[in-house]
């Protein structure tokens, strides 16, 4: 199977190189054209790794590194759904849906001189993390073969995160914040996070020793939206410097996302397959502290975010067609 890997990625590299030129101009005129037939294919996939999610807060003039939370070693385990429609004229359309837990994992909240003095570090537990996921990408293959392909596609991405924290331990020397500890059975923090992101990116797959199948994602994210809400659940009250609900976040950030999958196919129908994935968001904005505070007249403050999700994942997926479009 390697040797066979190694010589069908070489003969991929080497016919793209050769056919590109000879076969764009024949690519070009049949995408125009209107699509007779297409293959489509639908499966299930299973995702399990590791994910961090984490801020760093500024004071208003975005200059002074004021505290930071990370919510890192979190556990996933999600199931999605995915599909693929691959035209006669070169177009394709393909997305994905998914959700799942984010399990165990940790929140370190940092607070640095000189707006808290001493230095505090604290860790609290994460309970019941989620996330929700999808996708939607239209493309054509720019160059096609017998048993490969090379494509563009242009989408949208979202992703909805929710982690919080439970109890708290300090591990520095502030002697204020969480003085004696808080049980893990008292709900701390929360943080919900949605990620909503342009995808533009390259399609690729290659096909070796008849049943074995190879195929590359890889998307640059180059505008990335946050809309946030912070949630200090154990601060939300009446008393002066309590903040009255959760506090909204925002911010425009970039990414990209990289998935790999090698398939085997039993036969014309049914494929199994497993792969890898790394997914990595950032973004630039603000806390929205004004308004909601009580008894301050708060401001709002800089805060970047990055969120970072990887690990591997099994498939199973069925395939229909050619089928004629309209019924021609």
């Amino acid at each position: 199977m390697a040797a066979g890997l190694t010589r069908a990625l070489a003969a991929l590299a080497l016919s793209l190189s050769i056919v590109a030129p000879a076969v764009s101009s024949e690519w070009n005129g049949a995408a125009v054209a209107a699509p007779s037939s297409y293959v489509g294919e639908f499966g299930t996939r299973f995702w399990f790794g590791r994910a961090q999610t984490k801020k760093d807060l500024f004071d208003t003039s975005g200059s002074m590194l004021v505290s930071r939370l990370d919510y890192n070693n979190l556990g996933i385990f999600t199931g999605e759904a995915f599909s693929r429609l691959d035209f006669n004229n070169g177009w394709f359309l393909k997305g994905a849906f998914g959700g799942g837990g984010l399990f165990k994992g940790r929140l370190k909240d940092e607070d640095f001189p000189p707006v808290t003095t001493p230095y505090s570090a604290t860790l609290s537990d994460n309970k019941s993390g989620s996330m929700i996921y999808g996708n939607v990408d239209a493309g054509l293959k720019l160059v096609r073969g017998p048993d490969f392909h090379l494509g563009a596609f242009v989408g949208y991405h979202f992703l909805r995160e929710y982690v919080d924290a439970a109890g708290c331990t300090q591990i520095a020397a502030h002697p204020g914040i969480c003085a004696g500890g808080i049980p893990n059975t008292i709900s701390a923090i929360s943080q919900t996070n949605n990620w909503h992101s342009l995808r533009l990116g390259l399609d690729a797959s290659v096909t070796f020793d008849q049943r074995w199948k190879l195929t590359l994602d890889a998307a640059w994210l180059p505008y990335v939206r946050l809309f946030g809400a912070d949630s200090h659940l154990l601060r939300i009250g009446g008393n002066p410097g309590d903040f009255t609900g959760p506090i909204p976040e925002d911010g425009k950030g970039s990414g990209y996302q990289l998935d790999a999958i090698v398939a085997y196919r039993f036969n014309d129908w049914v494929s199994v397959g497993a792969g890898g994935r790394y997914w990595h968001v950032n973004s630039k904005g603000h806390t929205h502290f004004e308004g909601r505070v009580v008894g301050v007249a708060a401001q709002p403050q800089a805060v970047h975010w990055r969120a970072d999700h990887f690990g591997g994942f099994v498939q199973a997926n069925i395939k229909f067609g050619p089928i004629r479009v309209g019924g021609r």
